[in-house]
């Protein structure tokens, strides 16, 4: 089913302290929006702050949050700052992310890093967020993925890479997972909360240049990409590829997958399904 939804008033955009992040805050602020920063430290949330504001944005409409998603306790915390700090919120751009690195690396919440910063951070910051979020009917999520999610597989007895590891396998298990979660979205948020993920591209980002020979396309494609599933008739709990709506991993489209990872998240992050 196709939604479409007024413009966003408050945003928060996760990863946003450089990359795709900084570029979709750029665009927001252009639009008059007000735009929560996330950034991994204090540090780089003031340098994107700057940025913003040398290149024209408005001050009193940028704020900054904290939190390294490889830490689930600071995820937390940021989100009930966000809650406390804003009445509402219209529109949640779950970007921060992490390729991986050659061998696997565990974080102090005993996840692999890849799966926890791509997947179970965004999980667990807008389940905090829900009540925010769905203060504005029509409020939208959008997940940013990677087309890599359709090689991808979920392994339910592993999901940290314990027995096996691969950066390229882990972060394409991490984004079927953050697609999943996308359609789990849809089927629990109903008309209040609408949700899409977007694969915007590669794109002249660090992450792409670390990882792959390609030169990449201006970041501002992808951020377009990525504001216009915020405003656009789109299938709620949709797979796209740029503005088109594409075919995800079969996995997206089976409910009790879904629904299972759903569970498993909310048990692996200390939740109630």
């Amino acid at each position: 089913m196709s939604k479409k939804t007024a413009p966003f008033r408050t945003a928060l955009v996760t990863g946003a302290d450089g990359g795709l992040g900084l570029e979709v805050a750029r665009q927001l602020a252009a639009q008059r929006a007000r735009v929560i920063l996330h950034a991994r430290t204090a540090e780089l949330g003031e340098r994107a702050l700057k940025n913003l504001v040398t290149g024209g944005a408005q001050a009193e409409r940028l704020f900054v949050v904290t939190a390294d998603f490889a830490d689930l306790g600071q995820v937390a915390r940021m989100a009930r700052q966000v809650a406390a700090d804003h009445a509402k919120l219209d529109l949640l751009v779950n970007n921060a992310a992490v390729f991986g690195s050659p061998t696997r690396t565990v974080t102090a919440d005993d996840h692999e890093i890849t799966f926890q910063v791509n997947y179970l951070a965004p999980y667990l910051l807008t389940r905090l967020l829900w009540p925010t979020l769905t203060m504005t009917p029509g409020s939208r999520i959008v997940n940013v993925s990677s087309a890599l999610h359709r090689g991808g597989r979920l392994h339910w007895g592993d999901v940290d890479s314990t027995k096996r590891y691969s950066a390229v396998a882990a972060y394409a298990q991490s984004k079927l997972a953050l697609n999943l979660f996308t359609k789990a979205v849809a089927e629990r948020g109903g008309a209040d909360l609408l949700a899409a993920s977007v694969h915007p591209g590669l794109l002249a980002t660090d992450m792409i240049r670390n990882y792959t020979r390609e030169a990449g396309r201006p970041v501002s494609e992808g951020a377009a990409a990525v504001l216009h599933l915020a405003t656009a008739q789109i299938e709620d709990g949709g797979y796209y590829e740029g503005v088109a709506a594409s075919l995800p991993n079969t996995l997206m489209n089976d409910h009790s997958s879904v629904d299972r990872l759903w569970k498993l998240s909310a048990r692996l992050v200390g939740l109630a399904a």
